[in-house]
């Protein structure tokens, strides 16, 4: 699951049945009001104890494990409040629960139970359209290598920005700051780290204290020229806050700021104008154009908790109007952490989204103008825990991510990563079929082709006549499906940025390829003043290689013809070298010499009529060679 220690990090849900509160969980409920959720828990835990506790106290205790993520507590006490109450939102935590403990089965069968309370929840609906995606995500094979970061501490630690050779992290290790209540560690500042040229990290450093207050701060992002900062801060610095009149609990938001930098260190913060005492914004990422600003909000009008946004960087530094990144991004989840690559990769992590438990980090890309399919990152980037604020150099395949995965040094750890294969493919899905039965064809031997011609892999048709590729996003192929008794076909595969592009291909019975007293072959095309048998040649006299093995009585003739450039003596000779290059290259297959003959025809029959000049590819129309059924035709 994914929820976070500070406000940075997640707005608090309140409580699925607040009209139970009674003078008994008085206490409790306001330690869980003020984000004080180990109190709660053991306030509530107390009323368990005491033989006062209802559905509304074993869902707090729920809710508070779930906001510190205990998952073995909180599955525990979601299960019993389920026991008497059909909450969907409660319904999903608990499934969440499952799976961040490796109860997929179990998480299943509450996301069944999800979907039938909420049908038209977009979770739900990714649910049923997908209800085996944990396999899926899981066998997507390990494209990255991950090691905790050496420079983690025992306490919460996050982010990973590189700007000019220095590592920006956020971390609650500064133990002279007042403890939070919600996970009782110190409230978040931002470090940076110095790399040294052998890769090594120096000791955090705390970032000035026009940076650092007293208040959370968050994660960085930078302009392409590193002169300005972004990054998140509680709204407290600006004297914004809401008092709840029952608590007396003071609620702030998440405002975004910005530093310019002065010499070597940061100097001018300036909140944005998207801020709104209202709702929050956070997670800051800057384009590598330094045009766009993209980040995390739960203002009014979004598709669940937190969405991610969009808005224009003007030329003065100031931001355009906030554009909600739609459904296909965002859910009724929560949407956090995005980070625009320098290819214009969107990574962000989710909970709404199909995952592995909590947050997980996505991916996704804008495609002539369209928002490509969202997809898992898969493991071992993701676990299931939570794992969030991904970020990527692109061009040496290197990054971090953070989690509170089991195996830390803390509640959060940054995680550096090496990419070790490409991280967008598609799954091509073959289908061979018989074009007069429409009934699938087994045993085909299906070959990929990269777009430069080179051979990839051959595969097998099953039993259900398909044979499946991987290949990757964006990237045009080509298949090949050769089979006894069938044509040949070749078929091209545009490159596409989905995830499972489905290829029919039908073949004709040989047959069909015996017309009147000829053989009906693509035309043999031969290279400008060459005789040679080229790879597209091969696989047309391939054809007429296993038409003449199924009719061996059969006798063919061959004609060969040139264009009409060069002398005629000079094109009956090239014709005659093409021919007898025909001929042979069919013997070499196996027949028999005397049942194959071969004569240049020079310029004399061309398909095309040159006298009147002739575009290239009408030229190479003319150089081809023929086959003519000399005896017997087959019936």
């Amino acid at each position: 699951m994914k929820n976070y220690k500070t406000l940075l990090l997640i707005t608090l849900m309140s409580g699925f049945c607040l009209t139970a509160q009674n003078k008994d969980t008085k206490k409790a409920d306001k330690q869980f009001a003020q984000y004080e959720f180990v109190k709660a828990a053991e306030s509530y835990s107390k009323l368990v104890d005491n033989g006062k506790a209802d559905a509304y106290v074993y869902g707090q205790l729920a809710e508070s494990y779930y906001n510190i993520f205990n998952t073995e507590a909180a599955e525990r006490w979601y299960a019993k409040a389920l026991e008497t109450s059909d909450n969907p939102e409660m319904v999903y935590k608990y499934s969440q629960m499952l799976k961040a403990n490796g109860k997929y089965d179990e998480s299943n069968k509450q996301m069944d139970k999800f979907a039938t309370l909420r049908p038209s929840d977009d979770r739900a609906t990714a649910y049923r359209k997908n209800p085996d995606y944990l396999p899926k995500i899981l066998e997507q094979g390990k494209k990255f290598n991950v090691q905790n970061a050496d420079f983690n501490s025992e306490q919460s630690d996050f982010g990973g920005t590189m700007s000019e050779g220095k590592l920006y992290i956020t971390s609650g290790r500064n133990d002279s700051r007042k403890t939070y209540g919600w996970n009782d560690q110190p409230f978040l500042d931002i470090y940076t780290i110095t790399k040294n040229t052998d890769g090594t990290y120096q000791e955090a450093t705390l970032a000035n204290n026009k940076i650092n207050t007293r208040y959370h701060e968050g994660l960085v992002s930078f302009s392409p020229d590193g002169k300005t900062m972004y990054f998140s801060r509680e709204s407290y610095y600006e004297k914004d806050f809401q008092k709840d009149s029952l608590s007396s609990t003071k609620f702030s938001q998440l405002y975004l700021f910005k530093a310019t930098k002065l010499g070597d260190d940061w100097d001018t913060i300036e909140a944005l104008a998207v801020n709104s005492e209202n709702y929050s914004v956070k997670n800051p990422s800057v384009s590598t154009d330094g045009k766009t600003l993209y980040f995390s909000s739960n203002m009014p009008e979004g598709f669940g908790g937190f969405d991610i946004y969009k808005a224009p960087i003007n030329d003065d530094g100031t931001l355009g109007e906030a554009e909600n990144l739609g459904q296909k991004v965002n859910t009724e989840g929560q949407e956090m952490f995005p980070y625009i690559s320098s290819n214009n990769t969107l990574y962000f992590s989710s909970n709404g989204h199909l995952g592995l438990g909590g947050l997980d980090v996505f991916y996704t890309k804008v495609i002539d103008g369209k928002i490509a399919p969202v997809r898992n990152v898969g493991i071992p980037i993701n676990s299931n825990a939570d794992d969030f604020a991904f970020s990527i150099d692109e061009e040496n395949d290197e990054g971090f991510v953070s989690s509170n995965r089991t195996g830390g040094k803390g509640s959060d750890d940054i995680y550096a990563f090496k990419k070790l294969q490409p991280l967008c493919d598609v799954l091509i899905s073959a289908t061979v079929l018989d074009d007069k039965t429409r009934e699938p064809i087994s045993g085909a031997a299906v070959s990929l082709f990269d777009a430069e011609g080179n051979k990839v892999v051959s595969k097998t048709t099953n039993e259900e006549g398909l044979a499946e590729f991987i290949v990757e996003c964006e990237e045009d192929s080509e298949l090949e499906v050769v089979m006894d008794g069938f044509d040949s076909k070749k078929v091209q595969v545009k490159g596409s940025n989905d995830e499972e592009n489905n290829v029919q291909i039908s073949l004709d019975p040989i047959e069909k390829l015996i017309v009147d007293e000829s053989i009906n072959l693509a035309p043999i095309f031969f290279e400008f003043d060459e005789s040679n048998i080229t790879a597209q040649a091969a696989f047309e006299l391939d054809k007429l290689v296993q038409i003449m093995n199924k009719y061996p009585e059969m006798v063919i003739e061959a004609t060969s013809h040139t264009d009409n450039r060069g002398t005629d003596t000079y094109n009956n000779g090239l014709s005659d070298r093409r021919a007898k290059t025909t001929v042979q290259y069919v013997i070499s297959k196996g027949i028999d010499e005397a049942r194959i003959t071969g004569e240049g025809k020079g310029e004399t029959e061309p398909k095309v009529d040159c006298s009147g000049g002739c575009t290239k590819a009408q030229h190479a129309e003319n150089r081809r060679s023929e086959f003519i059924i000399v005896s017997p035709t087959a019936e």
